[in-house]
């Protein structure tokens, strides 16, 4: 069980909530929401201990009994499935008694550590370890391979199968679907459902969240509040609470407005003295209600091209892949009209961004041809965009760089206002931003 009592937290300068009281219920899955930057992610870091609150107290279960996804997994050359299986601590030390007991000499010790793993049942552990890696979309030779051979959305993976694997009572997860095709994502849901630990997902995935949550734990107003039931029904509850606060702050603000008015006319006159007074104490028993602050709405909208060409891609019997010999898509025959709306669907590794590489001109095909409308411009964002941002430069750092020379800095800053980078956030550096934000 995990409960925060008074727990408030500071980023910098910035106060991120304070006063949070909340407590979860033994096998709970909890979604957690909230706008980038708000500091979902730092209250994981303050369950695991990594930093202090301003105030309050987090009581959380031991580090040991607690799960959660590496922010980074390290370059090992330790085989995959071994290393997922480093994260299963009790078998990790029932082996480690073991080699004692042998280095040792000890008999009793031996036969006693001998019976501890057998009682942890290790074949087991492996079995579950290598449908966890499945799950998430591995293959059976991939279990073999050096964790350092995966590319780093591979490595997510693995940092996930190796939380996954851990005996917790608590499991913490920072956005676990990114890298997720769609098999492996309902794979996960399908195995978050199934084991007993609670669970705090911090996720942007709505549709992911009305599977599996029971609550929502909103960042909202300096606090945290819970709703329950999944995203939708927190969307209407929290929609329903913001339209009765503003009709209460509506009506305080009537009331208030119409007992000071009375006050002021009459507090000084002998005859209506007594009457006044009366209405100064109800003014001052009168609880107020804050109204609704206004959020700015972010609505995403892309730049207009100039010009579009009616026709923008035609392949025809193209070839995409890395060898000649081995090429992992062939005979690719499409033709991309003004428009379209495409969705590109198949299993890990069977060639999806090979192939919008290969379209886009990154690749070049091993066989076929591809041929581009007149005057196609074609933006990309790619699977791994994230690993081209440069920790050490702001977000006007990064436009300036990709900009168009003839572009001034407040045009590339009214542009990074409309992502929510304002004033001194575009000057930040990209490396302690959130992972929502980068």
């Amino acid at each position: 069980m995990l409960r925060l009592q008074n727990v408030s937290l500071v980023r910098g300068v910035r106060v991120l909530y304070k006063n949070v009281n909340l407590t979860t219920s033994d096998g709970e899955i909890i979604g957690l929401v909230g706008p980038n930057g708000s500091g979902k992610s730092t209250l994981f870091a303050a369950i695991l201990g990594e930093l202090s609150t301003e105030d309050g107290d987090i009581l959380a279960p031991p580090l040991n009994r607690i799960s959660h996804v590496a922010q980074r997994v390290v370059e090992t050359d330790l085989p995959a499935l071994e290393y997922i299986l480093e994260g299963h601590a009790p078998l990790m030390e029932a082996k480690a008694e073991l080699k004692r007991a042998e280095e040792a000499g000890d008999d009793m010790a031996y036969a006693q550590a001998v019976a501890h793993l057998a009682e942890i049942n290790e074949g087991a552990v492996v079995a579950k370890a290598e449908e966890i890696l499945y799950g998430l979309g591995f293959k059976p030779n991939d279990s073999s391979r050096q964790v350092s051979e995966f590319s780093g959305g591979w490595r997510n993976r693995i940092a996930l199968a190796r939380a996954l694997m851990r005996p917790a009572d608590l499991l913490l997860l920072d956005e676990p679907t990114n890298h997720l095709d769609i098999d492996s994502v309902i794979w996960l849901e399908s195995f978050l459902k199934q084991q007993e630990a609670t669970v705090i997902v911090i996720s942007h995935d709505r549709e992911f969240l009305d599977r599996i949550a029971k609550s929502i734990w909103s960042v909202e107003d300096n606090t945290i509040n819970r709703y329950g039931g999944n995203y939708s029904q927190f969307e209407v509850t929290r929609a329903q609470k913001l339209a009765l606060q503003q009709a209460a702050a509506k009506a305080y603000e009537r009331t208030a407005s119409h007992l000071q008015a009375y006050i002021d006319r009459f507090r000084y006159k002998a005859t209506k003295a007594r009457q006044a007074q009366s209405r100064i104490k109800m003014l001052e028993k009168l609880q107020s209600v804050e109204p609704v602050l206004a959020k700015n709405e972010w609505r995403f909208s892309f730049l207009q091209p100039e010009k579009v060409p009616q026709h923008l891609i035609t392949a025809e019997g193209v070839a995409c892949g890395y060898e000649p010999d081995h090429p992992i898509l062939t005979q690719v025959k499409c033709n991309i009209s003004a428009g379209a709306r495409i969705g590109i669907l198949g299993v890990n590794g069977t060639g999806k961004s090979t192939l919008v590489k290969t379209l886009i001109g990154e690749l070049e095909p091993l066989a076929g041809e591809i041929r581009y409308g007149q005057g196609l411009e074609i933006g990309y964002f790619a699977q791994h965009q994230l690993n081209d941002l440069r920790d050490d430069e702001s977000p006007l750092q990064h436009l300036t760089r990709i900009a168009p020379p003839n572009m001034r800095e407040l045009d590339l800053r009214n542009f990074l206002g409309k992502f929510r980078f304002s004033g001194d956030q575009a000057l930040a550096p990209v490396g302690p931003m959130s992972g929502g934000e980068k």
